[in-house]
């Protein structure tokens, strides 16, 4: 607080004027306490001006200095005398000017120190012992030098440290902001390692700094699960150093479950998955190349797509997938050689046309499909042709269909290497052949009255009896009569068959 003080004046007056008699006699008759009074009252001037100022003075230096020891770290008792001020001049004599002026000086020190006495107490609340003891030491210095000053009455020189205290407790404060950033980012740093120590440390200290901050809040929570989250990855580790990469996984997502952000811990399990992954992928492509090997190709079609699964765009399932149908191919293709081989040896002409046929469908240029084709085509046909002759025995009465048969015994005679199936089948067709062209005697019997023919022979007209040579097979009779319904008989001439033949229309119309 700023003091000033002036000059006590006297008020002056003009007193009417006296005779020298009348000032005589009014002396005279002035009362006898005035001139005590008058010299007390000069008494108590000289108080107020040169007494009263030295008195408040001193009642502020211990005030000052009882402000003092809250600031200094340090005994009193035991801090060094302050330095005098190299300008300090010797004490000139006081006077209202330089009282007014020293008050001035004490009030700015009493501010300075009143303000670094609340930064104090706002770095103190913070931490600041912990974190920046050798600058709150120095503050602290600062602090008791300027105190020093202050009872000198080197008022200047104390407000210099008191300013300098405050400019450095300010700059402290300022850096609560940035302290409080790395302190959280250490905190990160040693979660991240898994240092609960180190993390704990920091994390008090971000607390301090700004209380109740939603940063330490989350950091917080993740301190307090790091402990099962260290246990979990220690589980992971012993389970992948044992070579069983699902328990890793399992254990390194629990881990990744107690702390969703911790980016340590989902990399190692992004590779553990990577590796379970691959471990599985190159286990299907084995038990795939297993299954092939042993012509499984159904098994090993699942295996390589399960692999391709596991991982898409792998070259590797890829090539392994056209692998299988490259063998899947050789293999059907082996089969259907093998098949037909066998076919051909059996004399089943028509089978193995077919076996051949699927061959080609798969690839046109199979030398074995093309060959066995050129031998089972001709004989399959050769076979239906003596089939026919010794199943249809009685159309051999037509000339063409027995030429026909005749070129189809040719032909069969002309291949080579004929079975023993085919070679039966052309004895029994030439044994149809041979007696195919032996005209045998056939008796044919009418009543005289109905006209007979023969179909493909000759017309009868009418008779009673006649006999005719035809040549082993079937053959059909036709009789007509006027007034009466026609007639057809159907005989087979044969060495067997002797019995005659009767042609004649008994049904009247």
């Amino acid at each position: 607080m700023t003091e000033q003080y002036q000059r006590v004046r006297p008020t002056p007056f003009d007193a009417p004027a006296q005779t020298p008699a009348s000032a005589a006699a009014a002396t005279d008759a002035r009362p006898k306490w005035l001139l005590p009074a008058f010299a007390g009252l000069g008494v108590l001037f000289l108080i107020v001006i040169f007494a009263l100022p030295r008195w408040v003075d001193s009642q502020n230096d211990e005030s000052v200095e009882l402000s003092g020891t809250t600031v200094s770290t340090q005994d009193s008792a035991t801090a060094k005398p302050a330095a005098a001020s190299p300008s300090r001049e010797p004490e000139a004599p006081s006077s209202p000017f330089a009282d007014a002026r020293a008050a001035k000086a004490r009030t700015e020190a009493q501010e300075l120190l009143a303000e670094l006495l609340d930064v104090q107490e706002n770095l103190d609340d913070r931490g600041a012992k912990e974190w920046a003891s050798d600058a709150m030491e120095s503050i602290a210095a600062q602090a008791l030098a300027g105190d020093g000053l202050y009872r000198e009455r080197e008022f200047d020189a104390a407000i210099e440290r008191y300013q300098q205290a405050l400019t450095e407790a300010l700059a402290l404060e300022q850096s609560l902001p940035e302290r409080f950033k790395n302190q959280t980012e250490a905190t990160r740093v040693a979660i991240e390692a898994l240092d609960a120590e180190s993390a704990t440390a920091s994390l008090n200290i971000a607390e301090k700094l700004e209380p109740e901050a939603p940063e330490t809040a989350s950091l917080s929570l993740r301190l307090n699960a790091l402990p099962e989250l260290i246990d979990n990855v220690l589980a992971a580790t012993e389970a992948e150093t044992a070579g069983d990469l699902p328990g890793a996984v399992s254990s390194m997502q629990a881990a990744a479950d107690n702390d969703s952000a911790h980016q340590g811990v989902e990399s190692e399990l992004q590779r553990l998955k990577k590796a379970l992954t691959e471990e599985r992928f190159n286990a299907a492509m084995s038990q795939g190349y297993a299954a092939l090997d042993n012509a499984d190709f159904s098994a090993a079609q699942q295996r390589f797509e399960r692999a391709g699964a596991l991982n898409p765009g792998s070259t590797e399932a890829a090539a392994a997938l056209q692998e299988l149908s490259v063998a899947r191919t050789a293999a059907t293709l082996q089969r259907l050689q093998n098949r037909g081989r066998q076919l051909l040896q059996d004399e089943d002409w028509s089978a193995a046309i077919k076996v051949f046929e699927e061959a080609l469908a798969i690839d046109q240029s199979l030398r074995f499909a093309r060959e066995g084709l050129a031998v089972a085509k001709p004989r399959g046909q050769i076979e239906k042709e003596l089939a026919a002759i010794v199943k249809q025995a009685e159309r051999l009465v037509d000339d063409a269909i027995l030429q026909e048969a005749k070129n189809s015994v040719v032909r069969a005679r002309s291949l080579d290497g004929l079975g023993p199936r085919l070679t039966e089948q052309l004895t029994a067709a030439e044994d149809i052949l041979a007696v195919a062209n032996i005209p045998l005697p056939v008796t044919i019997s009418s009543d005289g009255l109905t006209e007979v023919t023969v179909y493909k022979v000759r017309r009868l007209g009418l008779f009673d009896t006649q006999q005719l040579n035809l040549r082993p097979g079937q053959y059909t009779a036709v009789g007509s009569r006027r007034g009466y319904r026609d007639t057809r008989i159907v005989f087979t001439v044969s060495p067997t068959q002797t019995a005659a033949v009767y042609v004649a229309c008994t049904e009247a119309i």
